[in-house]
């Protein structure tokens, strides 16, 4: 998810294989993760996951990275359309980290909804966690969490658009990565059975990209 993005330099200078299709491993490292889930207990593929909390834990260590990443994917947008980072950093190899952070968010948070199909305490299915706001726990904000995923894909996808819309639009897409941002924030806090020993957390990852987005405001309101 690119933030505010406001060069016009492209990585060309990249094999264009490799730029079509680098953004695919980590989300297919994620995949394979979870297809080897069934292989960590031999004994018994998936009865570990559903009479123990391993489920839970799952769910809220992805969750937790997941948000820490979306975080800094946030944030380093907010710096790539500043002069700081253009200046230290090639644009392929920012714009390359920026991805990663985007789609390894994605990952975890694809997992993080996933593995609550095996929770033996709240009855998650497949339709739940397509659907917002149909889920047995919290279903407002735990929708808010599913439609703030579904943005994030919509604007990590985009980047593959961005010539049929246009530069132009394709910026004003991004600015969805806020809103994103926020329902995954509320989906944390209010739908989260730890958001409390969690809340210096969150305090600091929203004071940080408030921070930046005013920087980035100030700093265009200059130029101009």
């Amino acid at each position: 998810m690119t933030t505010l993005q406001t060069s016009n330099q492209q990585p060309e200078s990249q094999n264009p294989l490799w730029t079509g299709v680098s953004w695919l491993i980590p989300p297919l490292i994620f995949l394979l993760i979870w297809l080897g889930i069934p292989y960590l207990a031999p004994a018994a593929p998936l009865t570990w996951l559903t009479s123990s909390k391993a489920a839970w834990y799952l769910t809220r260590a992805s969750g937790i990275v997941g948000y820490l990443l979306l975080s800094l994917s946030m944030m380093w947008g907010l710096l790539l359309s500043g002069k700081l980072v253009k200046k230290r950093i090639p644009p392929a190899t920012a714009l390359t980290m920026h991805n990663y952070l985007s789609w390894t968010a994605i990952g975890l948070s694809v997992f993080h909804a996933a593995i609550l199909l095996f929770d033996n305490y709240y009855s998650f299915n497949l339709f739940n966690l397509l659907v917002p706001f149909t889920g047995p726990y919290a279903p407002f904000w735990v929708g808010l969490g599913i439609i703030g995923l579904y943005i994030m894909l919509v604007t990590s996808v985009s980047w593959f658009w961005r010539k049929k819309i246009g530069q132009k639009q394709w910026r004003k897409l991004h600015f969805l990565t806020f809103l994103a941002y926020i329902f995954v924030t509320l989906h944390g806090l209010m739908a989260g059975t730890d958001a409390v020993l969690l809340a210096a957390m969150y305090s600091v990852s929203s004071i940080g990209v408030l921070f930046l987005t005013f920087y980035r405001i100030l700093t265009a309101i200059n130029k101009t």
